[in-house]
């Protein structure tokens, strides 16, 4: 099978000048939400990545974590697990303040890995990355304000490489992302791929529709991925089986 080229998938396009003014950008939290989405939206919400426990193949709701390169090793399956349950678990309470070692429990390897394998999950969450099931039930809900068709726009992050270098590009206090042009419906098919290392190196790190009715962060550096829009949309996110937590731009990102 040939390899593909490093580089933007070809459904990308440069995008333009007026694709990135405008936005209010402000960073007067100290690692703050503020420093990772646009100000100006009405309401903002935190979607923490699962934790992943370890199960046999045939498990109900076992999903493919990882699939192996050789056709003799069987693939890796797993469990999703919310925050909330390994909190439960651990005898601890979850809130959006809550951070990925205040709840895991016994672990190695600053969290990443749990200590016991009869614990509630096994492996931390993935970071840069935003899950494929998250993004089957996002798609539900931004599908009421953006179609298949809009045109939509990602940044990925600069130290991505030059094969991605872009001018313009949007500055954030700690990243800059250069910004690319494309359908949202090809993007939001990309991103609901069995997760794979070519999905993860394309992953872009903010998207929103031209219109800006949303913006999307999935953060290169930590567990998880916020969304700011208008109170309905919001809303409806919150209603879904996601694990979500709405925040202020004030709280401090994970």
């Amino acid at each position: 099978m040939m390899m593909r080229e490093p580089g933007p998938p070809s459904f990308y396009s440069p995008a333009k000048p007026n694709d990135v003014e405008g936005f209010e950008i402000s960073a007067e939290v100290r690692n703050g939400v503020d420093g990772v989405v646009p100000m100006g939206y009405e309401s903002y919400v935190w979607l923490p990545n699962p934790a992943w426990k370890w199960v046999e193949p045939e498990h109900d709701g076992a999903v493919v974590y990882e699939s192996r390169q050789h056709p003799e090793e069987p693939d890796l399956v797993a469990l999703p697990v919310k925050w909330s349950e390994v909190a439960s678990a651990n005898g601890k309470q979850m809130d959006k303040r809550t951070r990925w070692t205040e709840i895991c429990g016994p672990h190695t390897d600053f969290g990443r890995r749990a200590l016991s394998p009869n614990q509630s999950w096994t492996w931390a969450p993935r970071e840069q990355n935003i899950e494929p099931s998250t993004v089957n039930t996002l798609e539900k809900v931004l599908s009421r304000w953006t179609s298949r068709e809009d045109r939509c726009l990602g940044g990925k992050w600069e130290g991505s490489g030059s094969d991605w270098d872009t001018n313009p590009r949007i500055e954030f206090p700690n990243w800059t992302y250069f910004v690319w042009s494309c359908r949202f419906g090809d993007l939001i098919d990309w991103l609901k791929r069995a997760d794979s290392s070519e999905r993860e190196s394309e992953m872009p790190h903010v998207v929103w529709p031209e219109d800006r009715s949303w913006f999307l962060a999935i953060l290169y550096s930590g567990y998880s991925s916020y969304v700011a829009g208008p109170r309905p949309l919001i809303n409806a996110i919150l209603e879904t089986d996601l694990e979500a937590y709405e925040v202020e731009l004030t709280d401090q990102a994970h």
